[in-house]
């Protein structure tokens, strides 16, 4: 294979950011239902629900007893040790990633998931989740987060290295765009003639970073339909399907470029077929049972690259 990079390294990158924008997208996930369960004027009927579903492995009777328990959310999200999927589990999984590659990554990016992980680690932060410290802890988090983000695309070369970590990443974003999704119309069976009102799609579009765009783009009700047109196909917002599938093909193109192996080519097609099946759906004429059928199964087949891309690339799987 053309790929000049130890499997190894690949690996790192690819999973580094997989675990960094997990971990993004569960704090602003979390600092959203936070911040509106403070608005007692909002019939709230989930909680906590969507995202103990998506970014935990509890049982369902748990999440349903836990769905209301602010200090229980708070903490066993961020630092619970048993949760392998906590923000302290994810950044130090992160962290083992950028050592493993860290003649790949800047110093500045080093340095700050470094700072992030002591952060993590202080043995005062849970104590401090149940005080009014709270509200400021998970607002550092996700300044931290966005700074992350912003010294990544700043100060990373764009060589293989910023392929794998990217192609890592959208895989990541895409799927958490396409379960809360899902989370918020399995609720009314993707009835996309209901009238569902603003205060409903809201926890949705602030979870994926898209209240503001959704409110300067679409002005009218009723939302059912235009929310599914924001947050999978609309081409300039960088939390949509579409979108984000689009970068991974950009980056797969960079890595099999003057790629002739037959494993690369049916690797390429599988995912040209999986963007393809979400670029000409006609969302306009999009029946109830279309939208159903169209989450599970580019959720389904995003998995199975992601699985077929790591064996391809990462001599380990």
């Amino acid at each position: 294979m053309k790929v000049n990079m130890l499997s190894r390294v690949a690996d790192g990158m690819f999973w580094l950011n997989r675990y960094m924008e997990r971990t993004d997208g569960m704090l602003l996930t979390l600092n959203t239902f936070y911040i509106l369960s403070f608005d007692k004027e909002t019939n709230d009927s989930q909680g906590y629900k969507p995202l103990l579903e998506y970014y935990t492995d509890l049982p369902m009777e748990q999440i349903n007893q836990m769905q209301y328990d602010t200090n229980f959310v708070l903490k066993y999200i961020i630092c619970d040790s048993p949760n392998h999927n906590s923000v302290k589990n994810l950044v130090i999984k992160a962290r083992e990633n950028a050592r493993g590659s860290q003649d790949k990554i800047t110093k500045e990016l080093w340095e700050h998931i470094n700072s992030l992980y002591h952060f993590m680690n202080s043995p005062d932060l849970p104590k401090k989740l149940e005080t009014s410290d709270a509200s400021n802890i998970i607002s550092k988090l996700n300044k931290d987060f966005l700074l992350y983000n912003g010294i990544l695309q700043v100060t990373m070369p764009r060589g293989l290295g910023w392929c794998f970590s990217s192609i890592g990443k959208h895989i990541e974003r895409c799927l958490q765009t396409i379960s809360l999704t899902q989370a918020y119309y399995a609720p009314i069976q993707y009835n996309l003639d209901g009238n569902e009102d603003l205060l409903y799609w809201r926890r949705l579009l602030l979870s994926l970073s898209g209240y503001e765009l959704y409110l300067k783009s679409y002005s009218n009700i009723p939302h059912n339909r235009k929310v599914v047109q924001q947050v999978i196909f609309n081409r300039d917002f960088a939390h949509s399907v579409i979108y984000t599938l689009e970068l991974i093909d950009t980056y797969l193109n960079n890595l099999f470029k003057d790629n002739n192996l037959s494993e690369a080519r049916t690797l390429h097609n599988q995912f040209g077929r999986l963007k393809s099946s979400v670029e000409f759906t006609d969302y306009h004429h999009l029946t109830n049972k279309e939208l159903e059928d169209v989450l599970n199964n580019t959720r389904t087949q995003l998995i199975q690259f992601s699985t077929d891309f790591s064996k391809l690339f990462f001599s380990y799987t």
